[in-house]
């Protein structure tokens, strides 16, 4: 039997990750679910135009990494990746998992979902699928994978100039 990485190690752990998180770091988001229902796919699943909910700001650790110049037909541009790793318990308490294909606007960029990992458990114990029982590990976050897009291809408006912001879609977690 494991003396550490108990349930009350982990509920340490949440705590003080989220005092780190929301007090001292204070960097959020602001995330744009896809609805997936409203958007018109063709016969190879692929859409043109996307509808995503309101958005809501969510707390968060970041790291992007330095724009690589492209130059094409088109122009030049820039391909830029970033990582987002997300609290589990600030997802659980907003009721929501993030998606490939949903959108995160941050620092004056839009970036599209590519890859959604929930792989960081405390004690290295995942406690849905460790065999000696769920009292023991904890996951800690969620890391979403993705690439900086263009806003008019997400067709997204900017809600921040203009629009309402006492609405609940704005409350941080």
């Amino acid at each position: 039997m494991a003396i550490f990485g108990g349930i009350r190690d982990a509920r340490f752990l949440a705590a003080v990750n989220a005092e780190l998180i929301n007090a001292i770091i204070d960097t959020e988001i602001e995330f744009f679910k896809l609805i997936v229902a409203n958007s018109n796919s063709n016969i190879y699943g692929e859409s043109q135009s996307k509808s995503y909910y309101d958005s809501i700001l969510i707390p968060c650790l970041i790291t992007k990494e330095t724009k690589n110049a492209v130059m094409d037909d088109f122009g030049h541009t820039y391909n830029r990746t970033a990582q987002f790793a997300i609290s589990r318990d600030i997802l659980e308490r907003a009721d929501f998992y993030p998606e490939v294909g949903d959108i995160i606007f941050w620092d004056n960029e839009y970036y599209e979902l590519d890859n959604v990992d929930a792989n960081q458990y405390f004690a290295g114990k995942n406690p849905d699928t460790w065999p000696n029982g769920d009292q023991f590990g904890y996951s800690v976050s969620v890391v979403c994978d993705s690439h900086a897009t263009r806003q008019t291809a997400a067709q997204i408006n900017n809600l921040r100039r203009g629009g309402n912001n006492n609405s609940n879609a704005y409350e941080g977690h």
